[in-house]
């Protein structure tokens, strides 16, 4: 059976006009009438965002009481994160702007979305291998995997590069028991090395080796010190013996620890951020984190703060201490998706309207009465 609808026998360029003109007017009200939305995760983000925050007061009181002030020009965010230029216990250089970039708590919640990107849930055991160098990156990543409920198993470089935990009586050792104290964080490293060169504190000066080695023992932590491959099978060993029967989930290496990435290599062949396939030369690497990649366990490689900061909406650097819970990442300017639903109606309607039925040739009969937009004729 044949089906008659009817049509007009020409498209008024007046309706055209019309329909264009709505489509462009729609267009540009949706440009412009946007709403803030919040991401993802936003209240584990805020929760970790705010312990991070918390945490870095109290690691600023307890500069403050040895008595070491924040030097503006090197912290103008005054976070008393950015440590000495030089001291016995720094073990390389550093780069400022990426230590100014990292002393900002909302990096917490930009960890929660790489945590739950490689798929860490609550309960998940996750292995950690940390350094002094950031000492405001290890908060925020501890505070992070706490918060989404995740098992962090720590081990830790006691020295520090440049600008990071180098104060000797304030290294990341002595940092996070503080932290631990003060009941901000419930997580603790189960063991340390000397960090460095070879992560037996090479290059350090004696009096250097001599601070680093009471650090580690007045935090009550056992020394690793091996070379690097002994090193890392201990690592490896201290892992899967804290980790007990529970799978490891994700490794997360912070800084330039030789042994959780691989000397330079293994440095330069992950990329910044989640790594969940092996790179292309991992057969030329060993360490932590190419051994877990090649057992299939993601890894998250945090260097290069600057980066990370950009790329996220972050200053570089901050200019004054960041507020918690402001930026992309918690909330962003996104299209009003329903008032872009009712324009795209109103477009269809009319399209509908003025070319597939003869709603619009009546509408626009008396004010088009020419003969080439005459009456609808039957179409079969």
């Amino acid at each position: 059976m044949k089906k008659i609808y009817w049509r007009p026998k020409t498209v008024s360029r007046t309706a055209l006009m019309l329909i264009a003109s709505v489509a462009v007017a729609g267009l540009a009200i949706v440009e412009n009438v946007r709403v803030d939305r919040k991401t993802r995760y936003y209240e584990e983000k805020l929760i970790a965002t705010e312990a991070a925050s918390k945490g870095m007061e109290t690691l600023y009181l307890a500069r403050a009481e040895l008595g070491y002030e924040v030097d503006p020009s090197l912290d103008p965010g005054r976070s008393g994160m950015i440590g000495l230029t030089n001291s016995p216990v720094t073990s390389m250089v550093g780069d400022l702007p990426s230590k100014l970039a990292s002393a900002n708590p909302n990096f917490a919640a930009i960890f929660v979305d790489m945590l739950k990107e490689v798929g860490v849930q609550e309960g998940d055991v996750v292995a950690v291998g940390i350094s002094g160098s950031f000492p405001a990156l290890n908060l925020c990543m501890l505070t992070a995997l706490e918060t989404v409920g995740a098992k962090p198993i720590v081990i830790a470089s006691a020295s520090s590069s440049q600008w990071g935990a180098n104060i000797p009586e304030l290294m990341w050792l002595d940092m996070e028991r503080i932290l631990n104290e003060e009941q901000i964080l419930s997580t603790r490293s189960v063991a340390a090395s000397m960090g460095g060169d070879n992560d037996r504190g090479l290059g350090l000066p004696e009096n250097g080796i001599e601070i680093v080695r009471k650090a580690i023992e007045r935090n009550k932590l056992p020394l690793i010190e091996a070379r690097v491959k002994e090193s890392t099978d201990q690592r490896m060993k201290l892992y899967r013996q804290y980790a007990g029967q529970k799978p490891i989930r994700a490794y997360i290496n912070i800084g330039g620890g030789v042994v959780s990435t691989g000397r330079a290599l293994g440095k330069q062949s992950f990329k910044t951020g989640v790594n969940l396939v092996p790179p292309p030369n991992i057969d030329q690497i060993d360490g932590v984190a190419p051994r877990f990649i090649q057992e299939g366990v993601p890894v998250i490689h945090i260097v290069n703060a600057a980066l990370i900061a950009e790329e996220n909406g972050l200053p570089v650097p901050p200019t004054s201490f960041p507020e918690v819970g402001v930026g992309p990442v918690f909330v962003v300017n996104d299209y009003n998706k329903a008032l872009a639903a009712v324009l795209l109606v109103l477009i269809v309607g009319g399209l509908y309207g003025f070319i597939r039925s003869d709603i619009g040739f009546r509408l626009l009969r008396v004010a088009s009465p020419k003969k080439t937009s005459g009456p609808p004729e039957p179409m079969v």
